[in-house]
């Protein structure tokens, strides 16, 4: 099966992506990604772990200009289809819908919606109510054109299944495969020179809404406590220019492989979120379970901190820096480590494997 992917990022990789692709290479597919580098400053094509990367523009030139530069991706993707041999088309979130379904139209081939969220309620805390009812209309309306869709939770198809059949949903959480070496993520730690000390990290996209310069900002503040943080993103040059203060370290970019690995190297991981869906599980949840590690969650109404109370994995708290500082002040050494056993106890039911078969079932579908 050739299969083409839609994707709005750059794909350093993207490790949701990341995980999908490789699963489909290691059945014998073919993948090629087509996806918008909005710095202009990856390479155009590559080979990256056997997947085909094709990077197109526009720069991007921040969210005013959102909805005319977005256009011309899908105006270069689309171009760069037609140069493509495919049979199955992978659209990565609503922002790349409107663009698969063009694509449909033209090749026929059938079309996969993947929505790694509620596009609608993500975008909800940054525009009025009535953009957002907008654009969950428009996605009502290329809805249609789709042949299959993923979500990554159960809310998530109860929602969808009120606007397209909800016997082609299906379900592919954002689980990750268990760390099998504690002794390497042991290792790590030492390499990092983190102690005795509580370390707290967050890799992923460093975003202002995020906590990641209020991490930054009170790295050196808490006695015993050190923050790792890894990514890329806006807050980017924020947390470079305080490389080198006291309780803080920055890993850069970090492949989806080794996440898991980083996470496991500290005690907490955190996952401080602003805006609020609430049919979301953070995908920090899910490194959290991988790794064996506790969690610190702002308590914003999402699945995350629900599921950290339920289970006992972590702490929750207001997003805010007394707020946190008040929880990790509380923890002792043994609160750690039985919140790191609780989210170990729930690798059976959230495996990347169990994900792994209904995403290959999904494509058997359609083939």
């Amino acid at each position: 099966m050739k299969v083409l992917m839609l994707l709005s990022n750059p794909y350093l990789p993207d490790a949701r992506v990341y995980r999908e692709a490789q699963s489909l290479i290691n059945r014998g597919h073919e993948v090629s990604i087509i996806a918008w580098d909005r710095r202009e400053d990856f390479p155009e094509k590559e080979t990256m772990e056997g997947v085909r990367v094709i990077r197109t523009g526009p720069k991007f030139r921040g969210k005013r200009h959102f909805i005319s530069d977005i256009r011309k991706f899908w105006n270069n993707a689309y171009d760069l289809s037609k140069k493509l041999d495919f049979e199955i088309i992978h659209a990565h979130d609503f922002d790349t819908l409107p663009l698969g379904v063009k694509i449909k139209k033209r090749t026929g081939a059938p079309l996969l919606f993947d929505a790694h969220e509620t596009y609608s309620e993500m975008i909800r805390i940054d525009v009025p109510n009535f953009i957002a009812h907008m654009v969950q209309h428009l996605e009502n309306r290329y809805l249609k054109w789709v042949d299959r869709m993923i979500v990554v939770n159960e809310h998530q198809r109860s929602f969808y299944s009120k606007r397209f059949p909800v016997d082609r949903i299906d379900v592919v959480m954002n689980a990750k495969p268990a760390l099998k070496d504690e002794k390497k993520a042991k290792d790590l730690r030492k390499e990092m020179g983190i102690g005795d000390e509580i370390a707290l990290i967050y890799i992923g996209a460093l975003e202002r809404e995020r906590f990641v310069r209020e991490m930054a900002d009170m790295a050196g503040s808490l006695e015993g406590v050190r923050f790792i943080i890894g990514g890329y993103g806006a807050e980017e040059d924020y947390i470079r220019k305080r490389v080198g203060k006291k309780g803080l370290r920055y890993l850069g970019f970090v492949h989806p492989e080794e996440v898991v690995l980083y996470s496991a190297a500290a005690d907490l991981i955190v996952s401080m979120y602003r805006e609020v869906q609430t049919d979301r599980i953070a995908t920090k949840f899910f490194d959290a379970v991988a790794a064996g590690r506790g969690m610190i969650v702002a308590d914003n109404g999402e699945l995350t901190a629900k599921l950290v109370k339920k289970y006992g994995g972590g702490v929750v708290c207001d997003y805010s820096k007394e707020s946190f500082s008040k929880a990790i002040k509380s923890l002792k050494r043994e609160d750690v480590e039985r919140m790191g056993k609780a989210m170990r106890s729930l690798r059976s039911e959230y495996s990347w494997e169990a994900m792994e078969k209904r995403l290959l079932n999904a494509y058997e579908s359609l083939h």
